[in-house]
């Protein structure tokens, strides 16, 4: 990406942030190459497969080495998100760095990629459309159960190809998304937008960790944010994941979606 283009980029960026416009933030966010995760490539590489075994689905690992492989994932994540590493590694820079919309920015980037790995490991279809394009409802939901929002979490299980057996379709991406579930989503975006946009919000889940959040540097509370923020996707894909999901799951999963819409 030309400097230029880059530049522009920050600038609609930070009139996103101002604007508390989560949505428009994500679609820039996720233009940036950075951001995606290519799943065939990443799940041959973790679990040191072939990537025509990824594509043709002749992939048999067992839920332990799945747990194994996520929690180094996240630990690699966790200790890789600092502001100074995030910054040198986007082609043409940020000229926000340092920053608290630097560090927003930051953190946004390091949940979508991870969001992105550990969905794949448990499981979940490729993210990134025929376009290249990733799919941004897809990524509300993983970001909205990190964010801890209600519903968000049985949303995305009910939405996952492990559920597939007990509905007529998958949810994720259909029309029905827009229309019965579609509250939800508001309501998710909502949240995370609260929880991401502000340095507030992304202090708010580390005040027990780390009493006094002046003394703490905006890379140190991205980092803690993002090891509580991605131990609990981890634990609810974990819940969701097929060999754990129950039809009964299944059923009460679609009466919490139902109450959040109520």
């Amino acid at each position: 990406m030309d400097s230029g283009k880059q530049s522009l980029n920050n600038n609609k960026m930070l009139e996103a942030i101002t604007n508390h416009d989560f949505r428009s933030l994500l679609k820039l966010v996720v233009e940036n190459p950075i951001a995606h995760v290519n799943r065939s490539e990443y799940l041959a590489k973790v679990f040191k497969v072939t990537e025509s075994d990824i594509i043709n689905g002749h992939l048999d690992i067992s839920l332990k080495e799945r747990k194994k492989v996520a929690q180094k994932q996240i630990t690699a994540t966790v200790r890789n998100t600092t502001v100074i590493s995030f910054l040198t590694g986007i082609p043409g820079g940020i000229a926000i760095a340092g920053t608290i919309t630097g560090d927003i920015i930051q953190n946004m980037v390091y949940s979508i990629r991870l969001a992105q790995q550990l969905a794949y490991i448990y499981d979940f279809d490729d993210l990134i459309e025929e376009d290249g394009k990733i799919q941004t409802n897809g990524l509300l939901l993983f970001l909205g159960t990190m964010a801890g929002v209600n519903g968000s979490a049985s949303l995305l299980r009910v939405s996952s190809s492990n559920a597939i057996k007990y509905a007529s379709k998958q949810i994720l991406g259909k029309p029905l998304m827009k229309t019965l579930w579609y509250p939800l989503l508001k309501k998710i975006t909502r949240i995370v937008a609260d929880k991401t946009l502000t340095k507030k919000g992304l202090a708010s889940g580390i005040a027990k960790i780390v009493p006094v959040v002046g003394g703490v540097t905006s890379g140190s509370i991205t980092m803690i944010g993002m090891e509580m923020s991605a131990k609990k996707l981890n634990s609810e894909l974990l819940r969701g994941f097929e060999q754990n999901y129950s039809e009964r799951d299944y059923e009460k999963d679609i009466k919490i979606i139902e109450a959040e819409i109520i």
